[in-house]
């Protein structure tokens, strides 16, 4: 079904198209760039439509995420066609244009084709009209096109009721849509619960069914896919989603495992409202607020799922810091003395998510909003007065050196055990940080 839409935007550099009540607004650069695209191709006798999660994205929030076009024409046609492109998926029939600074992905026409790993078609078919090539795609609301130069939406398999209805459903058999690529569920829970959507239940049910194709999926195409939830507003959703459709056992046991009751309410409750900065802070949450503590099973989930070895290491260390052994009540020379023991470029991530993590289990013991804001109003105060006023809290920032104590006749490793026990003195009482005092320490 193509759906024709009035042309606003003439020699405004906008294009704007009614879609019901909506509007399609395309700014600069991509209006341009779009242009360039579609009437080139049409002046070489070829068509194209933008399609895919672009079309999606910009009928649900009025802008393009990624610049995806598929045509009837080859991807040698599209090379001969455009001067500066990229073979960046030519067997699979993509070709990357560079224009103004942008990168377009144009993609050939293609027909289903036989899938023997559960992600990647063996061969590629190429097909003569836009109809077909949507119907290999995964979801209806993926599987919109729209011409900007026609002002027109295509719509082949339902995807602008399924936008209208919040509901994410396959293009044809689910079965055999999760079946040709393993991957498709898991994007599937992140896309439903990315746009506050619903999982059709004949789809909820076949991304059950197939849990043996997705078991396939390589762990970091499914870390991947996790990261991109990190900035997402629904995380809540996400895996709530991965856990109905028996996708979180599959790749997450231990979490799938401690997900249930006081440990599971508070997850619910607090992972949207974290400001997670990075997988590790996202991954080291989870282990928090879900209960999981024991090293074992932290380090073989993070390995497992091909974490970064960096993203690990913090993760692990975030779980550890000193500053959880804190009780209750402290004051801001306790904290500054725990916080010590962090290395100094860490202190930031560590105080934050001490903050945040004390602060849940506040609100599961039952404290009121008013003593969890003070306490993390206490706890952000001491950082900005401790690094405000510059104590000293590191070796590198004490009066003496490695040189200095070996002067007064320290050597090997006596060297390094002194500069530790010193800085632990200095943090204690700044004002002992003066070289002759400390050598005198040393002394003792």
């Amino acid at each position: 079904m193509i759906r024709s839409c009035a042309y606003a935007a003439k020699r405004s550099r906008v294009s704007n198209t009614d879609v019901g009540a909506g509007k399609i607004s395309i700014a600069e650069p991509y209006f341009s760039v779009c242009r360039y695209i579609e009437e080139t191709l049409a002046k070489h006798g070829h068509e194209a439509w933008l399609v895919g999660g672009s079309v999606r994205d910009l009928l649900i929030a009025g802008k393009l995420s990624d610049l995806d076009y598929t045509t009837d024409a080859t991807p040698d046609r599209v090379q001969k066609i455009f001067p500066r492109t990229v073979p960046v998926g030519i067997k699979f029939g993509t070709v990357l244009v560079l224009h103004k600074g942008q990168k377009v992905e144009i993609t050939t026409y293609r027909a289903d084709a036989e899938y023997h790993d559960g992600r990647r078609p063996s061969s590629v078919h190429y097909a003569k009209d836009l109809a077909t090539d949507i119907q290999r795609r995964d979801f209806t609301i993926n599987g919109l096109a729209y011409s900007i130069t026609m002002q027109k939406i295509a719509d082949h398999c339902g995807g602008v009721d399924d936008l209208h209805n919040k509901i994410l459903r396959t293009i044809g058999d689910p079965i055999q849509r999760f079946t040709e690529d393993g991957l498709r569920p898991i994007r599937g829970c992140r896309i439903a619960a990315k746009l506050g959507f619903e999982i059709e239940p004949a789809t909820l049910t076949a991304m059950r069914q197939c849990i043996d194709v997705t078991r396939k999926v390589a762990p970091e195409r499914f870390y991947d896919e996790w990261r991109k939830t990190l900035r997402m507003k629904n995380r809540r959703s996400y895996w709530h989603h991965l856990l109905e459709a028996h996708i979180l056992p599959a790749f997450l046991p231990h979490i799938a495992d401690a997900f249930f009751g006081e440990a599971r309410d508070q997850f619910l409750r607090e992972i949207d409202h974290l400001h997670l900065r990075t997988m590790a802070d996202y991954a080291a949450a989870v282990f928090f607020l879900l209960n999981i503590r024991e090293k074992q099973k932290i380090e073989g989930t993070l390995r497992e799922t091909k974490f970064p070895t960096a993203e690990m290491r913090h993760c692990q260390a975030l779980l550890t810091t000193p500053l959880f052994q804190l009780g209750n009540a402290f004051d801001r020379q306790a904290f500054k003395e725990h916080l010590a023991d962090v290395p100094r470029r860490e202190r930031l991530a560590h105080t934050r998510f001490f903050s945040s993590m004390r602060a849940a289990s506040m609100r599961t013991g039952g404290e009121l909003p008013g003593p969890v804001r003070q306490f993390r109003e206490r706890v952000a105060g001491y950082y900005s007065s401790i690094r405000l006023s510059r104590e000293p809290m590191d070796i590198a920032d004490l009066a003496v050196s490695g040189t200095d104590l070996q002067t007064i006749g320290l050597s090997g490793r006596a060297v390094g055990d002194a500069l530790e026990n010193l800085r632990i003195a200095v943090v204690k009482n700044p004002q002992l940080n003066e070289k002759e005092a400390l050598l005198k320490l040393a002394r003792a």
